[in-house]
């Protein structure tokens, strides 16, 4: 039996954790600008003074949500992509992307945190937690790239011939930067699938995607099969096979079903 944490240290684990709850709670009311340590510290019912024993500024404590939210997301992702492997690729990378859009409906204001149009989060910065959880968000999708090329089901060779030399220069040295082992063609088959889906996500969650469309989750299960063919994809794709609900109770009826958002109209 593990032994319990001192009372102290259990004590403020505690606080840490409602501070951090109360300031999710001000995000999804307001947004990231509605973050405010006296505004926690009142929600609370302690002094400005005493928050600051536990988050000594405003940026610590939203970098401190930044790492809480891409740890989630990683987790979300690496049970996502476990879950599909003895699956054909094409149906393993749709329950990855899945799972992707599924953590973004049931953490939209942890979205909007990390992706957001108000995100103070600066992705180039890798350092301390926060980096280290992004990277392990990262590296499901770059694995997921890296499983498809070396077996063969991708073959990116037509995007790096289509690359201008100093295209090609910046995505090595980003392919460097993230310990990548993939050819330079992989590298933008790996960018034009993440933009893709935060694009569609972005659109969705923010509420950009034209009305009549409802629903959006055929779409987007359409357009994330697309976008692997488009980086090069070799493998027919039953559609109906590959598109059907996930068997996985923890990834599809035991999860919050995703909702449309109502759309600010047609941008």
């Amino acid at each position: 039996m593990t032994p319990l944490a001192p009372r102290r240290e259990r004590l403020r684990a505690a606080t840490i954790a409602e501070i951090k709850q109360v300031a999710r709670d001000q995000i999804a009311l307001g947004g990231l600008g509605a973050i405010s340590l006296r505004g926690v510290a009142k929600a609370m019912g302690m002094t400005p003074s005493a928050l600051y024993r536990y988050f000594d500024s405003h940026d610590v404590l939203v970098a401190e949500l930044c790492a809480d939210a891409f740890a989630s997301l990683a987790d979300d992702l690496e049970a996502s992509y476990a879950a599909g492997a003895q699956e054909v690729h094409a149906r393993r990378w749709l329950r990855l992307a899945r799972g992707y859009r599924r953590w973004a409906h049931e953490h939209e204001p942890e979205y909007g945190l990390l992706f957001g149009p108000q995100s103070s989060h600066d992705l180039r910065d890798k350092s301390g937690r926060c980096g280290a959880e992004m990277r392990r968000t990262v590296g499901v999708l770059f694995q997921c790239m890296i499983t498809q090329v070396a077996e063969g089901v991708i073959d990116p060779s037509h995007l790096e011939a289509g690359l201008k030399p100093e295209l090609r220069e910046r995505l090595d040295a980003w392919g460097v930067e993230e310990g990548a082992p993939i050819s330079t063609g992989a590298l933008a088959g790996c960018l034009l699938v993440w933009t893709q889906l935060h694009g569609f996500l972005s659109l969705e969650l923010f509420g950009h995607l034209p009305p009549a469309l409802g629903d959006a989750t055929d779409l987007y299960d359409q357009q994330m099969l697309d976008v692997i063919v488009r980086i090069g994809y070799r493998e027919p794709i039953d559609l109906m096979a590959v598109t059907a609900p996930d068997p996985d109770p923890a990834t599809a009826a035991g999860a919050r079903p995703v909702v449309a958002h109502p759309a600010a109209g047609p941008v």
